[in-house]
């Protein structure tokens, strides 16, 4: 029967990134827990890479060499991406709320706690959150020079829009660095870190993307599909930035 899908074949990369992820988490918890074992972390990291390089290249291999991906299984993808936007969504929710519950909870005690020397917000955090800003209406006016077939202008905007995220990821890291709590001295600081870290966590996937997307339309000249999938979970990387620096960082200051 003909029909428009695409009947993907038994794939292993679903099951060995599920695996990957299962075995990184086993190794995080035994660093937390005082074991040395930053070697396995790394290792375990690096073929986790490897697999999702794989899985992406298969993708592509579909997508531009054998032509699965028509109208059709392209909107099927999108719905597929927003799906996991959904789940990233709640993600961040439950760490809101940890942060939120931890601190209605201390009913009798100063919400930050007591020798926690807060971050500015009116520093490195408003300058992270312009910096991200720009770099999503860079990629965006990208995006709608490429569709206008603007090749070269579309380039520079994309590489100004990774240009300012890996400035944005200096800063984070810049801002760790001379920080006055780590995340073990109070409840505060482990729910920031853990907000902070995973969102810095989803900037470097962002950025990667980016990436993979310059290098596309510089070689390739087809990233189409991917190029909206990027720009859609760039976008929502900031969004939770501006909800993060809203209410962790003003609000608590």
């Amino acid at each position: 029967m003909r029909h428009p899908y695409h009947l993907v074949e038994p794939s292993p990369w679903p099951m060995l990134v599920s695996l990957n992820l299962l075995f990184l988490l086993i190794s995080l918890l035994g660093y937390f827990n005082g074991f040395d074992i930053q070697n396995q972390i790394k290792i375990t990291f690096i073929i986790f890479l490897f697999v999702v390089y794989l899985w992406f290249l298969d993708i592509y291999t579909e997508s531009l060499y054998m032509g699965f991906h028509s109208i059709k299984v392209s909107k099927g993808l999108i719905i597929g991406f927003i799906t996991f936007i959904l789940t990233e969504i709640m993600l961040f929710f439950s760490f809101f709320w940890a942060y939120f519950h931890s601190a209605s909870s201390l009913i009798d005690l100063v919400w930050p706690p007591v020798g926690i020397d807060l971050v500015n917000p009116w520093g490195i955090p408003l300058l992270n959150t312009f910096l991200l800003l720009y770099s999503g209406v860079s990629a965006t006016v990208s995006h709608h020079l490429f569709i206008n077939r603007n090749k070269n202008i579309s380039l520079l905007y994309l590489f100004i829009s990774i240009l300012l995220g890996i400035i944005f990821l200096f800063f984070q890291y810049f801002e760790y660095f001379y920080s006055s709590f780590d995340i073990s001295d109070s409840v505060f600081s482990s729910t920031f870190y853990i907000l902070t870290f995973t969102h810095g966590l989803h900037v470097i996937l962002g950025v990667s993307l980016l990436i993979i997307v310059f290098i596309r339309l510089y070689i390739f000249n087809n990233p189409t599909l991917f190029f909206d999938i990027a720009l859609i979970y760039y976008h929502f990387v900031d969004v939770i930035w501006i909800i993060l620096f809203i209410l962790i960082y003003y609000l608590s200051y």
